[in-house]
């Protein structure tokens, strides 16, 4: 069974992104070689099969590359990696970091795809979102979009729109815990103890998503069925948005999109 993939470092995404290939058959652990500068990372994947790298320019020997360092740990990942062939697809997952410089720094012939998950990976519920980078080709966007399927739903954007969907992917459980953390304090200020409080608002996040994920309804249609006319949650609710409740999310959205770009920049 020959090497399929090759992936240098093998965090949290990275590690949530193989538990689902394999769980899911999309490769089988002899298909997959890895490389990470903590070698404890690779000890669980070694045991389920996966070969492990004596060194980064090692893993070139795979077709393709995934690339899950951090983007401030790339140039010096990169000058260890060495130039890639043309006939390789080296597939990112580092925010701000634009697959034409990504390419330059491995020799420029490289074929690219962008991808932006998120920590749902974690749970098989990532929200992904695939580009076809410099040189890539639909083939490549095909693969890559099977093997992130693995975790979650995907979806095919513009390369353009990757800081936009950094903001909102990637970064969008950030707006979610902040949400909570919001809702536990509110919980607190009229009466509950934390630990009631962690445990309505966690329940009530929960059941939310899952009216999201099985209702037909549109996002207003679902706020009208809550809000009775003069009731509790449409006083709620005009509060939030008398405090800015909307345009803060917004700003906060903008705001992520644009960072990424100056990342990219």
């Amino acid at each position: 069974m020959g090497c399929e993939l090759g992936v240098l470092g093998v965090g949290h995404l990275a590690s949530a992104l193989l538990d689902g290939v394999f769980k899911r058959g999309v490769l089988a652990p002899e298909q997959v070689l890895l490389s990470d500068a903590h070698p404890v990372h690779l000890d669980r994947f070694a045991a389920m099969g996966c070969a492990i790298a004596s060194a980064n320019a090692d893993l070139k020997v795979a077709p393709r590359l995934l690339l899950a360092v951090r983007p401030q740990s790339f140039e010096e990942a990169a000058s260890t990696l060495g130039p890639c062939a043309d006939d390789q697809l080296v597939i990112s997952v580092m925010a701000g970091l634009d697959s034409g410089r990504i390419r330059d720094a491995l020799g420029g012939s490289c074929r690219m795809v962008r991808a932006m998950p998120n920590t749902g990976a974690t749970y098989g519920a990532s929200m992904t979102c695939v580009a076809t980078g410099e040189g890539g080709t639909e083939e490549d966007l095909r693969w890559t979009t099977d093997l992130f399927g693995s975790i979650g739903l995907t979806t095919r954007i513009e390369e353009s729109l990757m800081s936009a969907a950094t903001a909102v992917c990637g970064s969008g459980p950030g707006w979610v815990y902040l949400l909570a953390s919001s809702m536990v304090a509110g919980a607190r200020e009229v009466g509950f103890d934390e630990a009631a409080s962690e445990a309505m608002v966690r329940q009530v996040l929960l059941g939310a998503s899952s009216v999201l994920e099985h209702s037909s309804s549109d996002l207003d249609a679902l706020l009208d069925a809550v809000a009775s006319k003069g009731g509790t949650t449409e006083a709620g609710l005009a509060a939030m948005r008398a405090g800015g409740f909307e345009e803060a999310v917004r700003a906060g959205i903008v705001a992520a999109r644009d960072r990424g770009d100056e990342l990219s920049s």
